[in-house]
């Protein structure tokens, strides 16, 4: 991002009120202003998205879309569709069934049309697609979530590229894909009131052009 030259003292000022207020130190403040002096630009990390069925970056996708990568689910322990209501995609609202396990409704800005009815032609407002699958019925979305690239929530009407079963948005769950090196991780949690988690990744090549990964 580019800021025009008649804004910048303007940013820079803002900026240096801001260190002054949080009792950062003088040396650092300077060498702060300094590199924007030299440069003039404030660097913004790159996000890639596959919101349009395409690999783009997040700034110039004009669709609202929250994403949580990775590294963010590991770290908020997002297990399931429902760990998503810790503000992770605003607008998002995951609601669980008590007497029907591993069943949801969704909701995206209020839209939520019939998502967990078990009858074939209804559809819910929230599309859920697993690496490009479409998962139609609310039974086992709510199963867990592991082992994921990313997840993308779009925000608002995506029936162009998702259909007439995305009318309040779509949540797109992308998995990591095999490679080709030999790699296995684990993770063991345990916490109160019984509570234990485990999870387990191997992956594995077969031959130069296969790999395995679970």
């Amino acid at each position: 991002m580019r800021f025009h030259t008649s804004y910048r003292q303007s940013v820079l000022c803002g900026a240096a009120l801001v260190a002054l207020t949080l009792g950062l130190s003088g040396h650092s403040t300077a060498q702060a202003a300094d590199v924007a002096d030299k440069t003039g630009d404030v660097a913004l990390e790159e996000v890639i998205v596959t919101a349009q069925k395409r690999s783009e970056n997040l700034q110039t996708t004009p669709i609202s879309v929250a994403v949580v990568s990775a590294k963010a689910v590991e770290d908020r322990h997002i297990y399931s569709l429902t760990d998503l209501n810790d503000g992770s995609a605003p607008g998002l609202r995951v609601t669980p069934f008590a007497s029907r396990p591993y069943n949801v409704i969704l909701s995206m800005r209020g839209v939520g049309i019939m998502s967990d009815t078990n009858q074939p032609a209804m559809d819910s407002g929230v599309g859920v697609y697993l690496d490009g699958v479409y998962l139609a019925r609310p039974q086992g979305l709510d199963a867990g979530i592991y082992d994921i690239e990313a997840i993308e929530v779009l925000k608002g009407p995506q029936g162009t590229l998702y259909g007439r079963s995305a009318a309040g948005g779509a949540i797109v769950i992308t998995n990591n894909r095999p490679k080709f090196e030999s790699s296995a991780s684990g993770l063991i949690e345990v916490g109160n009131y019984q509570m234990a988690h485990g999870t387990l990744v191997a992956n594995t090549t077969l031959s130069d052009t296969v790999a395995v990964r679970a």
